[in-house]
């Protein structure tokens, strides 16, 4: 694994870095998680086929999970394990952006130039393909038509209330349900506190073959936070995932879609490229959901309803599509079960990563995921062909993409 060989300063100190002209800072696996060890009970690369299965879910790991930060909450930026993290950003890279402020439980976009968006703010102007040179463009659709790229944020799901009627819908009920329908593989962004919560499905999730990605530690708007909190959302949530799974994930997603190329920079110092949607289910805004939300499950049935028609009538041929869905509730995840066959029958319902065409979302190399040129990869093939070589990460190329 290649890991950052330089230190820096951890003084947060960050720049306008927007010239055209200024180099690129490297991205490597995260040197701070390297001393990790790999649990037990989890798959080292993609499993087979005949060992995903219908089932409970395995037992609760022997890990020492203490020590995290507490559920729902921001946090600490002066622990030494978020300092450390700090020391490795190289911060001339990181654009000079005030956090914004949070108002009515939504961040303000009122004193911002959306004209000129000259930080590719997504929650004021959904921009995609940051002003930084040496930034991608983020992930928010498949490129080929009919592809579908299934993902859903905010798990693993578990109620914290274990007297609440709703615990049958908990996993392993929805990661059983995708073993059902022709054991689906999508990707899954999960809340760093709910895999120490919930570490037996998080390592269910992976067994399963399902593609694992970061969306922070406690689910906050990313650019409301300092650079010192935003660091501290990424470490803790890389750490859970690589300590529960063994993983380092490349990817993660902002909550709500909240991200700007302060956000992204980041990110990338810690190893992770952004993914984005292009379509909205908004199941998370349905009665039931954490939110409360007030949209009627038929009104989000209408829009799954349309992509559908859509793609049937023949009027959905520019590209595929990332929808976001979620697992977070009763709500979401019944939808998710209803729609799910419908969509196979329609779309070619695949991971984010294989409609991209990207074999390696994690660091690690011994994970070669299905891609659309590879579908079927030869596990033990590829695994000694990485111990000879430098693998390079194969993308598809988004910048010729739609603008919504």
């Amino acid at each position: 694994i290649i890991a950052l060989c330089v230190l820096f300063t951890s003084t947060v100190v960050s720049q306008d870095s927007t010239s055209p002209n200024a180099p690129s800072p490297a991205q490597a696996s995260p040197a701070y998680l390297s001393d990790i060890p790999i649990p037990q009970g989890v798959v080292l690369e993609y499993p087979r086929d005949e060992d995903v299965q219908w089932g409970d879910l395995p037992p609760i790991p022997d890990i020492d999970l203490s020590g995290y930060p507490a559920r729902g909450e921001l946090p600490s930026t002066d622990n030494p394990e978020v300092q450390n993290a700090m020391n490795y950003i190289d911060w001339t890279y990181v654009p000079l952006v005030d956090p914004r402020e949070v108002v009515n439980w939504v961040v303000d976009t009122s004193q911002y130039d959306i004209a000129s968006d000259p930080y590719c703010w997504w929650s004021a102007s959904i921009c995609k393909r940051p002003k930084l040179e040496y930034l991608p463009e983020d992930i928010y659709y498949c490129p080929n038509a009919g592809d579908w790229g299934l993902n859903y944020d905010d798990g693993p799901f578990k109620l914290l209330d274990r007297d609440h009627p709703d615990r049958e819908w908990e996993q392993p009920r929805f990661y059983n349900s995708l073993v059902k329908y022709n054991k689906q593989k999508a990707t899954l962004f999960f809340v760093g506190a709910n895999v120490v919560s919930f570490p037996e499905a998080a390592q269910r999730a992976l067994n399963d073959g399902h593609t694992i990605c970061s969306h922070t530690w406690s689910h906050p708007y990313m650019t409301s936070l300092t650079n010192e909190q935003v660091v501290a959302q990424f470490y803790w949530t890389q750490k859970a995932i690589k300590q529960v799974l063994g993983i380092t994930p490349k990817c993660w997603r902002p909550p709500f879609g909240d991200v700007d190329d302060r956000v992204r920079a980041i990110a990338w110092q810690m190893g992770m490229r952004t993914i984005l949607w292009d379509q909205d289910s908004n199941d998370w805004n349905m009665p039931g959901t954490a939110g409360l939300g007030h949209i009627s499950p038929d009104t989000v049935n209408g829009f799954f309803q349309a992509w559908v028609d859509k793609r049937v009538s023949g009027n959905d041929n520019e590209h595929g599509h990332i929808t976001l869905q979620h697992e977070n509730s009763n709500s979401t995840v019944a939808m998710s079960e209803k729609w799910l066959p419908e969509l196979q029958s329609v779309f070619n319902v695949i991971p984010i990563h294989q409609c991209i065409n990207d074999p390696s979302p994690y660091w690690e190399e011994s994970f070669i995921y299905p891609t659309l040129d590879n579908p079927f990869p030869d596990q033990l093939e590829l695994s000694a062909n990485n111990n000879n070589q430098t693998k390079t990460q194969v993308t598809r190329d988004l910048s010729d993409g739609p603008n919504a």
